[in-house]
């Protein structure tokens, strides 16, 4: 059975309506999930916590390699249906909750870190990848997200895209993007395209408070027309002759607008103000 046919079988079944609000979109292009796999480069010892399961066509993929799945899905009816359709399936682990509560309480060990897969729900992929950013036990991630979000994360130096969650996201990780993937790519079919995203952490550790690191970086973005001496300045309420000071320290003009900076920049500005002057 092709798979929008089976996921149109499955949502009549169960009487179930894929819900707009929560980006209840699912992948059923065999091709594109052919390269997710191929992407997450699995190895039986991986563990991959796949984020919305849906009606499980990734899921069946996943444990079809061997690999021990976390499968975390909100919608009751859903996760109804993947219990029926992987009842006998030792690999497999489903989790019904909501996927920002689940990040909020959930820790794994150190020893094994995770893999991460999955379709993103559009209106929170932002906050979601940089929750998983910060995770020490995420080392990988293969992710779809709305083609909008992926161009602001590999937004280069002077792109107006580029903004808070590209100097974020790439602190953590390195983001490479393994293909556009079109609306008909889905069922139901969305109104935006996507991108499939290739996410690795980094070894990177030069900011000393990660906090003011991220303070910092809003701060620098919080008013994209004003230069970064007034946007930081407004933000954090910091004296502008001290401001100027501390920047001209690091050679960094505070004329410049927070989209022209490097994140290695950012990183010097963070180590060097003290927000409490």
């Amino acid at each position: 059975m092709r798979l929008k046919e089976e996921t149109e079988y499955l949502c009549e079944k169960y009487n179930f309506t894929p819900k707009r609000e929560w980006g209840q979109n699912f992948l059923i292009d065999q091709k594109i999930l052919k390269r997710i796999i191929q992407t997450l480069r699995l190895t039986k010892e991986d563990i991959v916590m796949e984020i919305g399961a849906g009606t499980g066509i990734l899921t069946e993929k996943l444990v079809q390699e061997g690999v021990r799945v976390i499968a975390v899905e909100v919608d009751k009816k859903l996760c109804k249906i993947l219990r029926e359709k992987f009842k006998n399936t030792p690999n497999l682990e489903i989790r019904e909750e909501d996927i920002e509560k689940f990040l909020r309480e959930e820790e794994f060990s150190s020893k094994r870190p995770l893999k991460v897969a999955g379709n993103l729900p559009y209106r929170i992929a932002s906050s979601i990848l940089l929750t998983l950013m910060e995770k020490e036990w995420v080392k990988f991630m293969v992710v779809m997200v709305q083609r909008e979000i992926g161009e602001r994360l590999i937004a280069k130096q002077g792109d107006k895209k580029r903004g808070v969650i590209t100097i974020l996201a790439n602190y953590y990780t390195k983001i490479s993007p393994v293909m556009n993937v079109p609306p008909q790519a889905f069922f139901p079919l969305p109104r935006v395209s996507s991108t499939l995203l290739e996410i690795k952490r980094r070894g990177r550790n030069g900011v000393i408070d990660k906090s003011r690191f991220s303070l910092i970086v809003k701060a620098a973005f919080s008013s994209r027309r004003k230069t970064l001496e007034n946007s930081l300045s407004r933000a954090l309420r910091i004296d502008k002759n001290y401001l100027r000071e501390k920047l001209s320290q690091i050679k960094i003009d505070g004329k410049r607008r927070a989209e022209t900076l490097d994140i290695e920049e950012f990183i010097k500005i963070t180590n060097t103000l003290n927000l409490n002057c």
